[in-house]
């Protein structure tokens, strides 16, 4: 089959490289005139990803420890994640993709569809790819999307982002919770070396407010970065021979924001079902349930007040949860949950207390 996809981001390439090794000529077509620029991603990812394609340079750090601050109280926890560079990675998942043998043209930005071709504006002019299957993997505004009337209105968080000068432990990030900090979702120090570290924060109420607000005295402030992250939902991802990956399709940690690992299991799940000629809903059911438990859970954490978020750092420091946490990747929630609950069984008030007060919000009675 011929098969075009809109998007050389990880998701994008990891298609081309499954896709391709099946014998599928396949095109991919990226806007940017460089793959992996500009940067618009923290990079950090969990061992998952070693599971879908091989370590290399493009590993900048690894990741010892984690610091989390809530408002009144910190816990330090171990882990072993990596900090990875998207320009290098990318290019990475480029090279082997096209080493299986897809095509890939820079500078196409991907405009309509017609007849089943792909139109896309190169240099100022348009030209013009025929292909059997059409997949977006072009981000969470997705062209492609948009044209297969697959685009519909998802909420998102914004995030701001910038690398900033200063000193560091390479070996560990910091995330920080709570009203003063990032209300509804969170913010983040990743260091990439001792001297420069990639500092955020993402939410849907006045992000860079609150960027400028933490990243204050942190340093020198350089190359910012920004741009929305989608919030998981469930919605269509095929229409006739057209697919969606990774962000275009939504599929991303309502967690963390993470889409990277999520964006290649949605790719090998696509590239499964066209291999067996069966639905791609089957293929990505593994992957949804995942992506509803992190839904889940974000549906309580925002429900968290300050003392909620206190309370579960205090319950942090517990040598079991801290050692299920370290062995188990955060992309699979439905396979440590249990265990966390089993070692630390007060998690389970927070879903009472949470629920006990929506539910005495709901029957209040309204002002007059």
């Amino acid at each position: 089959m011929k098969i075009c996809i809109v998007g050389a981001g990880p998701a994008g390439s990891y298609a081309a490289l499954l896709l391709a090794k099946q014998g599928h000529k396949v095109d991919v077509f990226e806007e940017h005139p460089e793959i992996g620029l500009p940067i618009q991603c923290t990079g950090i990812v969990t061992k998952a990803l070693f599971e879908l394609i091989e370590k290399d340079d493009y590993i900048l750090q690894t990741m010892n420890a984690i610091k989390i601050n809530a408002p009144n109280h910190t816990v330090e926890m171990p882990l072993h994640e990596y900090i990875i560079c998207r320009h290098k990675f990318d290019q990475h998942l480029a090279k082997k993709a096209q080493s299986a043998g897809a095509t890939y043209h820079v500078e196409h930005r991907f405009v309509r569809t017609e007849d089943n071709k792909a139109v896309f504006r190169h240099k100022g002019e348009e030209t013009s790819q025929v292909y059997d299957i059409l997949i977006g993997a072009d981000g969470p505004s997705s062209e492609v999307a948009k044209t297969a009337g697959l685009l519909t209105k998802q909420p998102v968080w914004v995030g701001v982002q910038a690398t900033i000068e200063g000193k560091w432990d390479p070996h560990m990030f910091e995330t920080w919770f709570g009203s003063a900090a990032a209300p509804g979702f969170f913010a983040w120090s990743v260091p990439e070396s001792p001297t420069v570290s990639r500092v955020g924060v993402a939410g849907t109420h006045k992000p860079r407010m609150f960027f400028d607000k933490i990243s204050k005295n942190m340093g020198k402030v350089k190359d910012m970065q920004g741009g929305p992250i989608p919030i998981y939902q469930k919605r269509a991802v095929h229409k006739d021979n057209v697919y969606l990956v990774g962000d275009a399709a939504g599929l991303v940690k309502a967690t963390t924001g993470g889409g990277i690992i999520t964006g290649m299991l949605s790719a090998k799940a696509l590239a499964t079902a066209l291999l067996k000629q069966e639905p791609y809903e089957k293929h990505l059911k593994g992957l949804r349930k995942e992506l509803r438990i992190h839904s889940l859970l974000r549906w309580l954490l925002n429900r968290f007040s300050d003392k909620d978020y206190d309370r579960l750092v205090r319950l942090m420091q517990n040598t079991k949860v801290k050692k299920i946490l370290y062995e188990h990747p955060r992309e699979f929630p439905s396979k440590f949950l249990t265990k966390l609950l089993l070692a630390e069984p007060r998690f389970i008030l927070f879903t009472k207390v949470l629920f006990q007060r929506k539910f005495a919000a709901q029957s209040m009675p309204s002002s007059a």
